[in-house]
């Protein structure tokens, strides 16, 4: 519930900002501000202050501000000083541009704000899947990803973009490997046509760090960095898993850094005791009835396995003990029972070896310290790239070249989103929240009528030549009204699908 709550002030914080931009730039042009909404509908929360009301209402998907004066058709009556129609058309131009341009700054600000914090984009030093396509092409673990197509790629985002935007079926790649760099070709996989292309079979590069201190007797402290283990770099958890288990062995051989309270690191070396965890292999399964195979299953101690719903020869067991004691004696003869389901398969008795600890992967960053300006700089070129990122979006929708429904979210998706991050950490929070406002801005300069663009249009046209006619502006507000209101029905019925019904039945 809480992270729902989360998802929805994000998206109440950027609706709020883009009003602000309004409101604030209406208010230097001259105008008077009537109304400032956030939602639609009878507001809930309200208050008069100096001849604006200020509410929240019922409905919270959006905002608005409303001016005094601000309807065409009334242009006729007596016009008042702070009316709408009072000020000339480029200060109504900077009005409507002034909430596109506050929601845009919003994501310069954010993105600002955590590189105080310490915030840097993910490294370009990719891990590479040896089964992937990618590896197939040539890149290996420890290559850093200088460019694809023509364009640099400093960050693991960016890398992603260019493939996500990228025109054909393969694209360019250049990789950076011991100081030489090299060109290949590699293919771009899209989940199927009219979709972005997806970059996979690589990760950004990541250190294993220690979140709470390690288990007694292993000298494993909160933010140690584990860099190798017996010897073998170490750049995930699956790798620590692997390394610990390919030999036999009571302890692992570890590499650590450590931090100290200035930031900097001391290189350690830990003989770390291992603990032996028995689990059960059921290999090469097959439906007894059917007679089709099933995959591999993996029962551990610990892990939570309900064996009320596995039988060996009939009977049932409480623990895990019993269980792997159960298939020990039964031997071959073992006749198993996963719920309704009669399998025959290969039954490996084993153990699994750990240090009895969870690191989280910490990737590694694209830069390190940063000065005041390289800050702002870095900001900026986020905040371009981003917007350049919308725009080319919008324009490969408009071209047919991206699914429209597989590239647009509504509100119900925007917020599910920004659910799922607050648990990913404040930090991808606030990057979210960064793309949504971004997004939100470049979205309302969209020309269509009712939206900010459609309005800088009629008034540009009004200050280079002259006022578009009413009956034309009614109509094309029409237009615009019953256009956004289909698509934003139609989005929101994806949203909810996405959101809800896919994820209760698969």
């Amino acid at each position: 519930m809480l992270s729902i709550l989360a998802g929805i002030l994000l998206l109440g914080i950027c609706v709020f900002f883009h009003e602000l931009g309004h409101f604030i730039i209406g208010k230097l042009a001259g105008v008077r501000p009537r109304v400032f909404s956030i939602g639609y509908g009878r507001g809930l929360l309200f208050r008069r202050r100096k001849g604006t009301i200020y509410q929240i209402t019922a409905i919270p998907l959006g905002g608005y501000v409303q001016f005094y004066g601000d309807d065409p058709s009334n242009q006729n009556r007596k016009m008042r000083k702070g009316d709408f129609f009072s000020v000339g058309p480029w200060r109504r131009i900077a009005l409507a541009f002034g909430g596109p341009l506050f929601s845009i700054l919003l994501g310069f600000i954010v993105v600002f704000v955590l590189l105080q914090t310490g915030y840097r984009p993910m490294d370009n030093i990719v891990r590479v899947d040896p089964k992937s396509a990618l590896a197939k092409a040539g890149v290996k673990d420890g290559d850093r990803i200088v460019r694809v197509e023509d364009n640099a790629t400093p960050s693991f985002d960016r890398i992603i973009y260019e493939f996500g935007f990228a025109k054909g079926d393969t694209v360019e790649m250049t990789v950076e490997r011991a100081g030489s760099r090299s060109t290949l070709t590699v293919p771009v996989n899209r989940s199927e046509p009219g979709t972005p292309g997806i970059f996979t079979g690589a990760r950004p590069l990541a250190r294993l760090t220690m979140v709470d201190d390690g288990p007694a007797g292993s000298g494993l402290l909160k933010g140690d960095e584990i860099v190798s283990a017996n010897g073998v770099a170490l750049y995930s958890i699956e790798d620590l898993i692997r390394v610990l288990n390919e030999k036999p062995g009571d302890k692992a051989e570890l590499a650590i850094r450590r931090p100290d309270a200035k930031g900097n690191f001391e290189d350690k070396a830990l003989s770390v005791p291992l603990k032996k965890v028995p689990r059960v292999l059921l290999k090469n399964i097959i439906d007894v009835q059917t007679g089709k195979p099933g995959p591999e299953i993996v029962v551990e101690e610990g892990a939570g396995t309900d064996f009320q719903n596995i039988l060996i020869n009939g009977e049932s067991f409480s623990t895990f003990t019993e269980f792997r004691a159960a298939l020990e004696a039964a031997g071959d003869d073992a006749k198993l029972r996963i719920g309704p389901v009669e399998i025959k398969a290969a039954v490996e008795l084993t153990y699994r070896r750990q240090i009895g600890i969870r690191p989280a992967e910490k990737h590694l960053s694209a830069l390190r310290e940063m000065s005041l300006v390289e800050q702002v700089a870095l900001s900026f070129d986020e905040t371009v790239f981003i917007t350049k990122s919308t725009f080319v979006g919008l324009w490969r929708i408009i071209q047919g070249k991206l699914s429209f429904n597989k590239s647009v979210s509504g509100p119900v998706k925007m917020v599910a989103i920004a659910a799922k991050t607050v648990e990913m950490g404040w930090q991808t929070y606030f990057l979210l929240m960064a793309q949504i406002t971004i997004i939100l801005g470049v979205m309302n300069l969209l020309p269509i009528p009712v939206l900010d663009g459609g309005h800088i249009v009629f008034y540009l046209i009004e200050a280079l030549y002259k006022p578009v006619s009413l009956k034309v502006q009614a109509g094309a507000t029409r237009i615009g009204m019953a256009v956004m209101l289909a698509m934003g029905i139609y989005v929101i019925g994806l949203d909810i699908i996405d959101v809800f019904f896919r994820r209760v039945f698969g």
